[in-house]
């Protein structure tokens, strides 16, 4: 007689479907009650005695096919209940097992002692099969392809110990089964793996059919039940179609499809042990497709015929339940990108777009039915930093692009978005398709366009207030020392009694204020900016620079320089100005040198010095936010960008370098020469 076992198994996963309350049994992180030492003996002895009847009883039933040898069974039902008990219950079981096993094959036609030598084998396949189940890590729901793998792997295996021990004890004891020891250890190890593959998926799957399913359901799984018997008994009983063919036996794949599809594991369990149990009756009563040959052969036939069908529902309900998971986390990540504020949505190489969140929805006015498998640029009219060709080709290279575009949306608005692009790619690294993402800052560039433009304001009013407060200097305070150095001189002239020393100092006193006068009063804003223009005024203020500051400034302006807007020309002056003023204080330099262009529509203007530099944390901080190296270079900032340009500033130990560029328009030209300058110059002191 024959019993083996080996078990599906379980893997550290918790078994959702099932009625028992183990878990992870593969993994072996939550053992059973009786291998934790927390089973009463009494508990234990009523599981050990449950174990030992139900491996009784399944081992009659298998005994009781009436094929050839009285022995072995081509399909041994026995050994799935001995691995099923040993991953419920734990290693400790092993006494139930042996106990059944011993009382099947005492109630033989063997020798007493060849029965204990067969329990004996069975239960160690038994203790094998939970082992590797439980090593391997399988999920006894079936819920993936790797736990039908690993529980066909183990049946496999673990009926070798059992095939192994009890034909040799057969032999040994001189009780011959089938016509050899080959056949007999083959047809034991089919039997014994068939046992595994038919009980524990059905033992382990049967509690995740609902009592009471839906009518839909009910109707459904009613007439898969159905068809399923009527085409069993139209293959398997006496006047069955594959009567003459065997190969029409396979017919009954397409409901073990319709039951691994839509019931998944349970079902394909519900009908693999279906079919086995009446192919198995048709070929014990000489019916059926599988008895046309010889009994061994046909016996090999029909546990090929099963482990085909068994396997094959298994491993599609697994690969649809894994389908179907991967479905859900998608549906799920689809989910949470639709609850992002941002529009998100992916796009083909063509700018097909392929998926539109809802974000995308609330930004642009456009329903994903409505713009899916639409060029998206087209739709939404976009504006580019720069041509898209050009993108396109950074973010293949690079996998990523940033920056700021222009849509429209649905209602005819113009929208400002931040678009970060991610290119898609396929496992071989080539290219499918972008996932972009945008959010949307049309208010934040208009506030900010709405600061620049205060800023930019602000600047203009200091130009004008500076002006008009050098114009008061000069023109009143400037005349009012003017009168009263002329009194002085008066005085001192008069034939009255006042010493002409005493007057001396007054006049020296007078004749400073009014140079200080004149100094502040042209610093503040020099009348050569608007008489003469940037040019003149420049070279005024280097010279002057030079001689006040002692470092010896190097001029390089064009000999025929045109005028400029007079924005322009004073933002110029003033970067000027503030460039000379922090060469002086913080440099430590004794040359600088300043140099200006005029290259097809754009204004240059470099300031170097060679002096010890600045920190790189500060001019880092400087290139990220703008700030941290004063007041004078923000306000620098401002007013190159006000009018559209750039200003930038190098910096090492060898010194620093700002450099400013600025889009011109030339509202007129006016030629100058050196000799209008040194006019205006002296007229001006």
């Amino acid at each position: 007689m024959h019993m083996t076992v080996r078990n599906i198994s379980p893997g550290d996963e918790e078994l959702a479907s099932m009625s028992v309350t183990t878990k992870s049994l593969g993994s072996g992180e939550t053992r059973s009650n009786s291998e934790r030492g927390t089973l009463s003996w009494s508990d234990y002895a009523s599981k050990a005695l449950l174990a030992a009847g139900l491996y009784f009883l399944a081992g009659r039933l298998g005994l009781s096919i009436p094929f050839t040898s009285g022995n072995i069974s081509p399909v041994w039902p026995a050994s799935g209940i001995a691995m099923a008990a040993i991953l419920l219950w734990g290693y400790r079981i092993w006494p139930g097992i042996a106990l059944g096993a011993l009382l099947v094959n005492f109630f033989s036609p063997i020798p007493a002692l060849a029965s204990f030598g067969l329990a004996a084998g069975n239960t160690m396949s038994a203790l094998l099969g939970a082992y590797l189940v439980r090593q391997t890590k399988v999920d006894l729901s079936f819920s993936r392809l790797r736990d039908v793998l690993g529980v066909v792997a183990a049946a496999a295996l673990s009926p070798i110990v059992a095939a192994s021990v009890g034909t040799t004890v057969l032999f040994l004891s001189h009780t011959q089964a089938w016509s050899g020891f080959g056949q007999a250890w083959r047809v034991w190890w089919l039997g014994d793996a068939m046992g595994v593959v038919i009980v524990i998926p059905l033992l382990f799957t049967c509690s995740s059919f609902p009592l009471w399913p839906k009518r839909s359901r009910s109707l459904e799984l009613l007439a898969l039940s159905v068809g399923l018997l009527g085409t069993c008994f139209s293959i398997f009983w006496r006047t069955g179609l594959a009567k003459r063919d065997d190969v029409l036996a396979f017919v009954v794949f397409p409901f073990i499809i319709w039951a691994a599809i839509r019931f998944r594991a349970a079902g394909a369990a519900l009908a693999t042990t279906l079919i086995a149990a009446i192919a198995i009756w048709s070929t014990a009563e000489g019916t059926g497709p599988f008895v046309k040959n010889n009994a061994l052969h046909n016996v090999i036939l029909l546990q090929a015929f099963i482990a085909v069908v068994s396997a094959s529902g298994l491993m599609l309900a697994a690969f649809v339940t894994e389908r179907q998971r991967t479905e859900d986390k998608l549906l799920e990540q689809t989910r949470l990108l639709d609850l992002a504020n941002d529009a998100i949505f992916v796009r083909s190489l063509e700018d097909r777009v392929s998926y539109w969140n809802q974000g995308a929805e609330r930004l642009f006015g456009w329903k994903q039915e409505e713009i899916l498998g639409m060029r998206v640029y087209d739709v939404l009219r976009t504006e580019f930093p720069k041509p898209l060709s050009e993108i396109r080709a950074q973010i293949i290279r690079e996998g990523t692009w940033v920056g700021e575009l222009t849509h429209t949306k649905r209602n005819g608005s113009r929208v400002t978005v931040a678009s970060r692009w991610s290119i898609w790619r396929d496992r071989s690294g080539r290219p499918l398709g972008f996932l972009e993402l945008n959010t949307d800052v049309t208010d934040r560039r208009q506030a900010e366009e709405h600061l620049l433009a205060l800023s930019g304001r602000l600047l203009k009013v200091q130009d004008d207030e500076r002006r008009r407060i050098a114009r008061e200097l000069h023109d009143s305070l400037g005349q009012y020392l003017a009168a009263a150095k002329i009194e002085l001189q008066i005085l001192s002239q008069s034939q009255e009694s006042v010493p002409s020393d005493k007057l001396r100092d007054p006049m020296q006193f007078v004749e400073r204020a009014i140079a200080e006068t004149r100094t502040i009063s042209y610093l503040l804003h020099p009348p050569l900016l608007d008489e003469t223009g940037f040019a003149s005024a420049a070279r005024w203020y280097v010279d002057g620079f030079s001689k006040r500051c002692g470092i010896v400034a190097n001029l390089d302006i064009p000999p025929q320089m045109p005028r400029f807007r007079r924005e322009i020309e004073t933002a110029l002056f003033r970067i000027l100005q503030e460039s000379l003023t922090n060469v002086h204080r913080h440099s430590g330099t004794r040359t600088v040198d300043i140099g200006l262009a005029l290259e097809d529509a754009t204004l240059i203007m470099v300031v170097k010095d060679h002096g010890k530099g600045i920190p790189p944390q500060v001019l880092n901080r400087f290139r990220s936010t703008g700030n941290g190296v004063g007041v004078g270079i923000a306000g620098m900032r401002e007013r190159i960008k006000e009018m559209g340009g750039t200003l930038e500033i190098e910096s090492d130990q060898n010194g620093t370098t700002v450099s400013v560029t600025v889009p011109i328009t030339q509202d007129r030209v006016v030629p100058k020469n050196d000799e209008e300058d040194l006019r205006h110059m002296a007229s001006a002191s």
